[in-house]
């Protein structure tokens, strides 16, 4: 990465999944999960490869083959700071992440009910590497697919 960079934000809408996730006995197995997020990074002003970029498909691959792996976690929050965690892990361009979680099966009429959260990676710390925090279900699961940059 030579020359200027410049902020670039990038958009993945709507990637369905499937989680343990919820305080109800049924959401012990794996029930339908719909991601979007908007990744804002650094990068230069005019790349040259793949490697100047902000790949999101490492994220993308970990959210449908990793992240269903991980035992059940009772609230749907736990599951917001987890994504978070890995995404400001992936790459320590990363500045700000934009993310919506939704249980698309939650409440019979409607398309979806969930949470969202919009941290800059210092607020990220503040609130959550900061402060004592409960550890992630299987650590060792939120680095698969993270590559080394």
């Amino acid at each position: 990465m030579t020359g200027r960079t410049i902020a670039w934000t990038i958009e993945v809408a709507d990637i369905d999944t499937a989680l343990r996730v919820g305080i109800w006995e049924h959401e012990r197995q794996l029930q339908p999960i719909r991601i979007s997020f908007s990744i804002r990074a650094q990068a230069p002003a005019f790349p040259a490869t793949i490697d100047d970029c902000l790949n999101y498909e490492p994220i993308c691959r970990w959210i449908i083959d990793a992240w269903p792996a991980l035992p059940h976690t009772p609230l749907l929050e736990t599951k917001v700071r987890e994504l978070l965690q890995h995404i400001f892990d992936y790459d320590h361009r990363v500045e700000w992440v934009d993310l919506a979680i939704s249980k698309p099966k939650a409440i019979p009429g409607a398309r979806g009910v969930g949470i969202r959260m919009a941290l800059s990676r210092d607020e990220f710390d503040a609130a959550f590497r900061l402060t004592e925090m409960p550890p992630c279900q299987d650590e060792r699961a939120l680095r698969l697919a993270k590559p080394v940059h």
